[in-house]
């Protein structure tokens, strides 16, 4: 099938990856949690080139995202968790000509967990459309399905109490009717995991030569993150733990690639078995990315790559809205290199609801974002430029302050300071600014130019490192326009707005 390919596969913001092949394809989805549309899908012919073909959450009706917000809290000595709400691990599966995306929405946010578990479907994966959410009763997280060979199907999860600082979970199980999400059996505990003190999550079973194979993932998500394996004869157990388990970690080991965990068993079209896993890249302590997907052939090793392959452009498919997004707030041209945003009250930093903001994901450690604002004489309230945004609590933006007549530095770590450090120069009128984030594994450097000059001018800087750390998502590369009053019919215009 394929003997070569470019790790990470999936790179920047593409954590808990899921992978189904059929009919010749790979299909991959991965977590996303506040941002819409949601549960990205990338499909594959050789494991290495993969391009995105369309979103599981991709109307806004689907499920709400408002109250998906971020918040920190300590999870042990000297450590602070960002916990981000929204869709949580997502499992893609294909059965009898459907295809179902089994997921978590959380919107509680915090270490207080408001969650419920739906799945969607679809007959026609390259069409882009999905159903609506069928709802079912869990108490968890990380949701799969298993489709048995006698017709029945069973869904397998993370039961937790609503207390993410209870950190004690086990894997739990209950037969499904799949047309509708009711249940037909009791939620039973089926294992507790390889470590029997940590979480067990992420579950998915396989079967074979008569065989039930439980993959989990322990250890919570970050330095000590593992996958651990158990069999038995029987679905509902009891399961044995493998004798050489963890199988998969990168914990004690000195590699590039670190965290890894939460993966997922497929097959090939010659049936030879592979693992897809979330991992981080730690340049030094610096990973903005996040979590991003890797492959391996089963009982292979995770090695780091150096690029993602181009052919990764898409339609629209990759843009990015915080939340649920007010769709009427944004136009765009018939070839996207104009678009226009219609600022609102909310903020970069607002906890909840939405704001004017489109943006993509870091793909490239190393990589520029570039975008050209059109001003204009009338007096108004408005700001609007260039930012790269991880989620509330962390973010860094160039802009335009129409107020002051000035482009304006901001840095927002919540995480050192509730107050961003900030930095203007004021500028005589001018039709265009041109604005610029340019990303290396260390730093992030904005920058800006009016008119026709050549020459950029550094206004601040974010060191990578502020980036990273225990939370669930990564960077984002976005055009933003906020207004401190919401004035009728006021559009800010961009031109192509790239990241090269």
């Amino acid at each position: 099938m394929t003997s070569k390919y470019s790790n990470p596969i999936i790179p920047g913001f593409s954590p808990d990856p899921s992978v189904c092949f059929h009919d010749g394809t790979f299909f991959l989805v991965n977590s996303s949690f506040h941002m819409f549309p949601g549960v990205p899908i990338y499909a594959s012919k050789d494991l290495n080139s993969w391009t995105q073909i369309g979103n599981a959450i991709h109307r806004t009706s689907q499920l709400d995202l408002t109250k998906a917000t971020s918040e920190k809290f300590p999870i042990g000595p000297q450590k602070i968790l960002i916990a981000t709400g929204g869709r949580f691990a997502a499992t893609i599966r294909q059965h009898n000509g459907t295809f179902y995306i089994i997921c978590t929405n959380d919107w509680g946010g915090g270490p207080n967990l408001t969650m419920r578990n739906f799945y969607v479907t679809t007959k026609d994966i390259w069409s882009g459309e999905w159903s609506d959410p069928i709802w079912f009763d869990f108490s968890g997280i990380d949701p799969s399905l298993f489709f048995d060979d006698d017709g029945k199907v069973y869904i397998q999860g993370s039961f937790r109490p609503s207390n993410l600082m209870e950190l004690k979970c086990d894997i739990r199980q209950f037969e499904v009717e799949i047309q509708t999400g009711t249940a037909l059996s009791e939620t039973k505990k089926i294992w507790d995991g390889f470590a029997g003190k940590d979480d067990a999550e992420g579950p998915h079973i396989y079967k074979k030569d008569g065989w039930y194979y439980l993959l989990t993932a322990e250890a919570a998500t970050f330095e000590h993150h593992m996958v651990a394996m158990a069999r038995s004869l029987d679905i509902w157990g009891p399961y044995e733990s493998y004798e050489s388990n963890p199988v998969l970690t990168a914990y004690g080991k000195g590699d590039v690639i670190q965290n890894t965990g939460h993966g997922d068993l497929f097959q090939d079209g010659d049936g030879k078995w592979w693992i897809a896993a979330l991992g981080i890249r730690n340049m030094d302590g610096c990973y903005p990315m996040g979590r991003e997907t890797f492959l391996a052939p089963w009982n292979g090793r995770l090695e780091a790559g150096h690029r993602l392959s181009s052919r990764m452009e898409t339609k629209r498919y990759d843009y990015l809205y915080i939340r649920t997004p007010n769709l009427e707030d944004y136009s765009f041209s018939s070839n996207n290199r104009v678009i226009k945003l219609v600022p609102r009250k909310t903020t970069l930093s607002s906890a909840t609801g939405t704001t004017a903001f489109l943006g993509k994901r870091q793909r490239l450690q190393d990589c520029t974002a570039t975008v050209t604002l059109k001003t204009s004489a009338k007096e108004s309230t408005t700001f609007a430029g260039l930012t790269i945004w991880k989620e509330p609590i962390r973010h860094e933006e160039i802009y335009y302050d129409y107020s002051t007549s000035s482009v304006c530095f901001s840095k927002t770590n919540k995480m050192l300071s509730d107050e961003p450090v900030t930095k203007s120069h004021q500028l005589k009128l001018t039709d265009t600014i041109h604005f610029q984030i340019k990303a290396t594994p260390k730093v992030f450097d904005l920058s800006y130019k009016v008119g026709s000059d050549d020459k950029w001018t550094k206004l601040g800087s974010m060191d990578a490192i502020e980036f990273s750390g225990y939370d669930f998502t990564g960077t984002i590369f976005g055009i933003f326009a906020s207004s401190k009053s919401e004035e009728a019919g006021a559009e800010v215009t961009f031109e192509e707005f790239k990241i090269t």
